[in-house]
């Protein structure tokens, strides 16, 4: 074989070579980027789950605190959710039903 016949086919090898490795290098590396990228995407959504726990977290504190420094916040839900009232008040309550007609304008 001649010199540049003898060239060229070790020219031909060795991108045959880089071409064999660079696609083994890909068919290794994708699905650790395809991974990586769910990675990214789950850590995305359980910071925002973190941010949404950690603000009704503050809402519930916030809550309990006025529970316990402020009476009339007591007072409010002992009325509205215990339906309590004071000895001696007398309580009126309203219907709300959607079945009740409407008043007339005389």
């Amino acid at each position: 074989m001649s010199q540049p016949a003898r060239s060229s086919l070790r020219g031909v090898l060795w991108l045959a070579a880089f071409i064999l490795a660079l696609t083994a290098f890909l068919v290794a590396y994708i699905p650790k980027l395809r991974e990586a990228q769910n990675l990214r995407t789950e850590k995305y959504k359980l910071d925002e789950q973190l941010r949404e726990q950690e603000a009704e977290n503050n809402r519930q504190l916030t809550r309990q605190q006025a529970l316990t420094n402020d009476p009339r916040e007591v007072e409010r839900v002992a009325r509205e959710k215990l339906k309590l009232a004071k000895p001696g008040e007398t309580v009126f309550r309203f219907d709300q039903s959607s079945s009740a007609p409407p008043p007339r304008n005389p």
